[in-house]
């Protein structure tokens, strides 16, 4: 700490990382990115030597993830007598491990600059732009994957401006919020101990080049966001459908003595109005605290919750053989129709990595026995009127899990979840931010359902135009909306 005291630059990269959570949910100030990864820039540029560039990188980095992800320590307290001790773990080894890579986007950044002695400041911003793209994509896929708050999020604080990510993706996003946050280094002065700074007509003829086309690629997207908002039409399903927030306590979700009036409360919050006048209702990640199975009183309660000409989505644990599966069930007044199995399972959540080698290590979640990967994505079909692509939890965070890529475009996409496990905290709201971001993505709505945490509909843009708040129980009837055409970008990239 004392050497991050005495080195002004490495104190400022950690606020500077700090401050960039605020670009995010529930904030959304977008405007401190100009701040922030300028800031980073800048002193990875003022760093003499190698090892001095990593520790930037490392410290910006802890600052931005320990602030932006503390939350994961809140989900240790649920059963804080078995899981507290990792606690201290969770606020270091986390952000120190997910802030390596942005001390290597720094690192090969400084190495590509000096090799090639770059000295063109919009080459060194592309540079930088490009090396951040690609680590965060390494990010988002190597041990598992952890895509959470992507810089591409950042642009939520504008509808209009997200719905570029038809075409670009989040990732796409990322790219050009890097290049747009580094645009006020351009007037900056970088060779000289006093820093001073230009006007737009003492820039370099290429920089000034670089600044009109990112800010033209800027009003661009504008233009597109309005024409997409505006003048897109939608298609009307005529299908009802009654989300259900029975917000229980995760303490008590699995409490023997509270489980059957857990699961009776949502049989009533499905029948808090008539439940025959919508033609699906959707509870939450595992709101069914028993394993389905063919138990006929089972079947009984359950159909009590089922449209008489409808369906029920539900997220239950599965039993195949020796084999777990957390899953979303669809039910008739018959019984199953169809299920689909998680396939991309939270590591220390839901099954603990070598564990044979871990054995001190249990998973946080109820139940001593991991659970097992589902085969992959799966549209569901309603009936014959609908196409559904379910998303369990985690899921919604992976762009690339969002559809099948085999089948059609589905008419709307169902995320089931239990934010319980983060409180009060920033972790629902980012959660719910990136249900979002696959919304604009793939052009169809989002129906999100969590147990705790805050429930919504979103539309095919993005917006969201019903909700329940944070950790409230409630219910709500919405009549979606959807478009046929796929997007450019589930075109091109998936």
């Amino acid at each position: 700490m004392k050497f991050i005291l005495k080195n002004k630059g490495f104190l400022t990269s950690f606020f500077a990382g700090v401050s960039l959570v605020l670009c995010f949910a529930p904030f959304n100030f977008f405007f401190i990115g100009f701040l922030s990864i300028s800031a980073l820039f800048l002193t990875t540029n003022q760093q003499q030597n190698y090892k001095k560039t990593f520790l930037n990188g490392l410290i910006f980095g802890f600052g931005f993830f320990l602030f932006g992800n503390y939350w994961i320590a809140i989900s240790l307290l649920v059963d804080a007598n078995q899981h507290a001790w990792l606690i201290p773990f969770a606020l270091t080894l986390i952000p120190l491990s997910l802030a390596t890579y942005i001390a290597l986007t720094c690192l090969s950044y400084k190495y590509l600059v000096n090799r090639l002695k770059i000295s063109q400041n919009y080459q060194k911003i592309l540079i930088f732009a490009f090396f951040w793209l690609f680590f965060e994509l390494l990010r988002a896929t190597l041990f598992s994957g952890f895509p959470w708050n992507l810089i591409g999020y950042s642009w939520l604080f504008s509808l209009k401006l997200s719905q570029l990510a038809s075409i670009i993706g989040v990732y796409g996003l990322s790219f050009l919020a890097i290049l747009i946050f580094l645009l006020p280094t351009l007037f900056i002065n970088q060779t000289k101990k006093k820093t001073t700074f230009h006007h737009f007509t003492q820039l370099k003829k290429v920089d000034r080049i670089f600044f009109i086309i990112i800010l033209s690629i800027l009003i661009s997207s504008l233009i597109l966001g309005h024409y997409r908002l505006n003048y897109t039409k939608l298609i009307d399903k005529n299908y009802k459908i009654r989300l259900i927030q029975a917000n229980i306590k995760q303490d008590l979700k699995w409490d023997p003595k509270e489980k059957f009036n857990n699961f009776i409360e949502h049989i009533k919050l499905s029948n808090q109005a008539d439940i025959n006048q919508v033609d699906m209702v959707v509870w939450s990640e595992a709101s069914i605290p028993y394993a389905i199975n063919n138990d006929p009183r089972l079947m009984t309660a359950l159909s009590e919750a089922t449209p008489q000409n409808g369906v029920l989505i539900s997220g239950a644990l599965r039993i195949e053989g020796e084999k777990y599966y957390n899953s979303i069930f669809v039910f008739d007044k018959n019984g199953v129709k169809d299920y689909y199995d998680k396939h991309h399972l939270v590591p220390f959540g839901e099954y603990v990595p070598l564990q044979k080698y871990l054995p001190f290590i249990q998973k946080i979640t109820q139940g001593a026995e991991g659970f097992s990967k589902g085969l992959g994505a799966k549209h569901l079909n309603i009936n014959n009127q609908i196409t559904i692509s379910p998303l369990v939890c985690y899921e919604a965070i992976f762009t690339s899990y969002a559809v099948d890529k085999e089948s059609k475009k589905p008419d709307l996409l169902i995320n089931l979840t239990n934010d319980s496990w983060f409180g009060k905290s920033l972790g629902p709201y980012q959660h719910l931010a990136m249900a979002q971001m696959r919304a604009i993505e793939y052009a169809t709505p989002m129906i999100r359902v969590a147990n705790s945490g805050i429930s919504a509909y979103i539309n095919p843009f993005g917006y969201i135009e019903k909700k329940t708040a944070l950790n409230q129980k409630d219910f709500f009837d919405i009549d979606f909306k959807t478009l046929k055409q796929k997007t450019i970008y589930q075109k091109i990239f998936h």
